[in-house]
């Protein structure tokens, strides 16, 4: 009688010594949190809150179970982890395998770190950089070229544009990611001469994935707002011998380009399986200020282009720290 006493005290120090807090989730939506002392083929003990020994819950009626170090040993009432005395032991037992090719001593501690797919940071929780070139399609009319000039048209030159964009957050049914951008564009008609200017904007992306969940997994559908600032680094309003001497419009004593401005626009990312990189094309509106002697006004130009993405995510899978 004493041994037989004996055996069931070791057994409940033995769960108590080596549980873990789990969380059982069934089909209905219900579930039960507690300390999980065993995981077998058939049955998950745990002891729920409030209790004192464990109850033992079949597999079959098992949802899920999430381990509190992020191990989920049973999805969709497959074990996919054994657990007792503290530690876990993947279930490789396969009937099927006639030849006996797989590994059947895959120890895991508990230390280690498994993650549940379900349960992995998606490429947009990464901080991002991206390199972009856009072609101008159209502009406001006061960079554009009278209809009575008989001479050259209007040039609005391409840009380039080095961004960096913060990890995305949940906001309500969307997904916002808050970036810095450097920009360069410039533009030459004959009333404001030639200007070439840089671009420093504060942008907020809007990811719409959340809502379009349709979608291909790879597919994301963005809208973006910024607010900039501009100056120009190389201009030509001579009046004298210049291209445009006759027509320009030269600057006020005083005036240098610059000032405020805003853009707005959106885009459409396809995300590589493999790699850590996507493909980005946009189409932004960008509302600057007019060139002197006008600075206190506003003009656009709109432009499409494509952007290489990249995440900075530190691959390790295949590191070795040796």
């Amino acid at each position: 009688m004493k041994n037989i006493l004996r055996a069931i005290i070791l057994q409940l120090l033995t769960g108590v010594i080596f549980a873990l807090h789990g969380k059982i989730v069934f089909y209905d939506g219900t579930y039960v949190v507690g300390k999980i002392s065993k995981v077998d083929e058939s049955t998950v003990y745990i002891i729920p809150i409030g209790l004192d020994t464990p109850e033992g819950v079949l597999v079959g009626n098992i949802d899920s179970l999430k381990i509190e170090n992020g191990m989920v040993p049973v999805v969709n009432s497959a074990v996919k982890y054994f657990y007792q005395n503290g530690e876990f032991i993947s279930n490789d037992d396969d009937w099927m395998d006639e030849y006996q090719d797989f590994k059947y001593d895959d120890f895991a501690s508990i230390q280690e770190e498994y993650k549940y797919e379900g349960s992995r940071r998606t490429q947009q929780q990464y901080y991002q950089i991206s390199l972009s070139g856009g072609y101008p399609v159209f502009a406001a009319a006061s960079l554009k070229e009278s209809e009575r000039y008989s001479g050259p048209k209007e040039k609005i030159y391409p840009n380039l544009t080095g961004s960096i964009q913060f990890p995305y957050f949940q906001m309500g049914a969307v997904d916002i990611s808050p970036g810095i951008r450097l920009m360069n564009y410039g533009f030459e008609n004959s009333t404001n001469g030639q200007w070439k200017c840089l671009q420093v904007a504060a942008f907020t992306s809007v990811d719409f994935k959340p809502v379009f969940y349709f979608l291909p997994q790879n597919i994301h559908l963005s809208a973006e707002a910024g607010l900039s600032y501009n100056v120009a680094f190389d201009s030509d309003q001579d009046t004298t011998g210049g291209y445009f001497s006759q027509t320009v419009q030269p600057a006020k004593s005083g005036q240098q380009y610059g000032g405020l401005g805003f853009s707005v626009g959106g885009s459409i990312d396809y995300w590589l399986k493999d790699l850590p990189i996507a493909l980005r094309l946009y189409g932004n509106g960008y509302f600057i200020p007019q060139p002197p002697p006008w600075p206190e006004l506003k003009t656009m130009f709109g432009s499409v282009g494509m952007s290489i993405v990249v995440i900075l995510k530190r691959h390790s899978k295949n590191n070795s720290t040796n």
